[in-house]
């Protein structure tokens, strides 16, 4: 039996990558180099697919601090592309299959559904980080009331802001033993 892979050229400056599933790891094969990744390690697998429709799919898998991207097209030349969704859809279909069973941990998930809440987070850090600059404020002469003043406004926005974080979605999970058709086509 032949193992499983998909291939497409990222850059003009390198050539064609191939990915393979064999056994229980993912190998990627950039020229002489090999790279692999043990499946069991995957933390996060997120489809991404542009906002205006297209063909053009891309699979960012996360396995701890290393991540491999694969593409659903391929460089030809300036402004010139190989389409080669099908290959990719079966070969990502087979990929999350194999990978929730072998990682039951790793989070299945369209790219780009947390972008809301992400940005709220960091909205948050830099209102918190603006508060306590007020509070190390009020310690000079003459400005305790007026930084204690801003500080307790900021503070009140970030309670608010707080407040809205539990109803924004942890993202749009997806099933990954039935990936959806209009993400990847089955032929």
């Amino acid at each position: 039996m032949s193992a499983l892979s998909h291939s497409a050229r990222l850059s003009p400056f390198q050539p064609e990558t191939v990915w393979t599933l064999e056994g229980a790891d993912l190998v990627e094969r950039r020229g002489p180099r090999e790279q692999r990744f043990p499946l069991s390690a995957l933390t996060a697998f997120r489809l991404a697919k542009p906002r205006d429709g297209g063909r053009r799919r891309a699979l960012i898998l996360s396995f701890g601090r290393r991540k491999t991207i694969l593409t659903s097209q391929s460089y030809l030349g300036p402004g010139r592309f190989d389409d080669r969704l099908e290959s990719f859809s079966l070969f990502a279909r087979a990929l999350a299959a194999v990978a929730s069973d072998l990682a039951p941990r790793a989070r299945f998930q369209l790219a780009g559904a947390l972008a809301l809440r992400d940005g709220l987070t960091w909205v948050m850090g830099l209102l918190a980080f603006g508060t306590a600059t007020m509070l190390l404020l009020a310690f000079t002469p003459h400005m305790a009331g007026m930084a204690i003043a801003i500080s307790a406004r900021l503070a009140f926005l970030l309670i608010l802001l707080a407040a809205v974080l539990p109803w924004l979605g942890k993202g749009h999970g997806l099933d990954p033993h039935a990936l959806p058709d209009d993400l990847l086509p089955e032929g």
